[in-house]
């Protein structure tokens, strides 16, 4: 009788250690093999290209993805490691803003789509032929200060100078229009520079003011702001480098002024204050319900086969939002209502169109959905 009831305990025994060993037994993540590739493709990035460095979020509620990730070095004369708590220069990522404040002052009746720009700036004769929305969906006709040869040869020979907005609208309205205003679409910095002028003059304040007391401010961005001049960028932040438009090299961190670009790309944010922005930007509650439904779905011009563009916004499949090109830094930054999706991507660099963030979210989309259903 002695050897059945040690063996039955002897079985007990091994079936608890069992039970014991399960509850112990790491739980594998059913996302982990999609952040494996997301980071592969980061990782190809520092691997395969000259980007120094780049900080990449990917946040998915439906899957439960929070993944926030940083690859390469923020100095490349010291080695420090990327830093994806930094600051960094959105460029014009800025547009969202200034457009953002604009619309808000349509929904309070200060000022209508369809004004003619001559009623604010009635000194250009060509601005009788175009209207705010126009300025906002980039349909205006208007040529691109940055193409100015006048520019080019100031901002090579003395980056730091600090420009008035209305230099640049002088320097476009100079040309002939691209094309008849309304009729065809062209990306211009100078048509969200000018909108900046005549937020300042319905408001009375600058259109930095407005973006901090409207945006910032009540959606708590402790570290995301917009300068009207100045080389400082604010923060913790690595240094960026780069300018291939321009055939600048090596560290352009401060080696400009920040008016260069106001309110089209001027301002600075965190990846992590970035997607609190986007987030609320396309989900609503900044504008308007009505308005905000019509910068969702109205307005858009054709850009590419795949992307559109509209009130300060643009459009990749479900996903909104825009990108960012300036001395030293590029950036993604989009969301998708539809898949609850939002990707930031930003490079300490700016180089050949071959290397931005753009084409590190494309492959996104293709490792999350597919690239023809995202």
């Amino acid at each position: 009788m002695k050897r059945p009831f040690f063996l039955l305990m002897t079985l007990l025994w091994v079936g608890m250690v069992m039970i014991s060993c399960r509850k112990d037994e790491v739980v594998v993540d059913p996302n982990q093999a999609t952040i494996d590739r997301l980071k592969f493709a980061a990782d190809s990035v520092i691997q395969n290209t000259t980007v120094p460095g780049l900080v990449a979020l990917v946040v998915d509620h439906k899957r439960g993805i929070d993944w926030l990730y940083a690859a390469g070095v923020s100095n490349t004369q010291t080695g420090a490691p990327m830093d994806a708590s930094h600051t960094f220069r959105i460029a014009s990522n800025t547009k969202t803003f200034t457009i953002t404040v604009l619309l808000q002052l349509v929904g309070e009746g200060k000022i209508s789509l369809n004004d003619k720009l001559s009623k604010y700036l009635p000194q250009y004769p060509a601005a009788d032929s175009m209207t705010i929305c126009m300025l906002a969906n980039m349909t205006s006709g208007l040529s691109d200060y940055f193409d100015d040869e006048r520019w080019v040869n100031s901002f090579k020979s003395t980056p730091l100078r600090i420009w008035e907005p209305l230099e640049f609208a002088d320097m476009s309205f100079s040309h002939p229009l691209l094309f008849q205003p309304g009729t065809a679409f062209k990306y211009t910095n100078t048509n969200t520079i000018i909108l900046g002028v005549v937020i300042g003059m319905v408001t009375g304040n600058s259109v930095e003011t407005e973006i901090n007391n409207r945006i910032i401010q009540p959606l708590q961005l402790v570290n995301t702001g917009i300068n009207p001049n100045g080389t400082l960028l604010p923060g913790n932040h690595g240094r960026g480098y780069d300018f291939s438009e321009l055939g600048i090299t090596g560290d352009v961190t401060e080696s400009y002024d920040v008016s260069n670009s106001g309110a089209a790309g001027a301002a600075y944010a965190t990846p992590r204050e970035l997607q609190k922005y986007v987030e609320r930007l396309v989900g609503g509650g900044l504008l308007p319900d009505t308005l905000q439904y019509r910068r969702l779905n109205k307005d858009y011009q054709i850009m590419s086969p795949i992307q559109s563009y509209g009130l300060g916004l643009s459009k990749l499949g479900t996903f909104y939002g825009h990108n960012g090109i300036v001395w030293g830094y590029t950036s993604s930054m989009w969301h998708s209502l539809d898949k609850q999706c939002t990707v930031i991507i930003y490079y300490n660099t700016c180089q050949v169109p071959q290397q931005w963030p753009d084409n590190l979210f494309l492959r996104y989309m293709e490792i999350l959905y597919t690239k023809t259903k995202f």
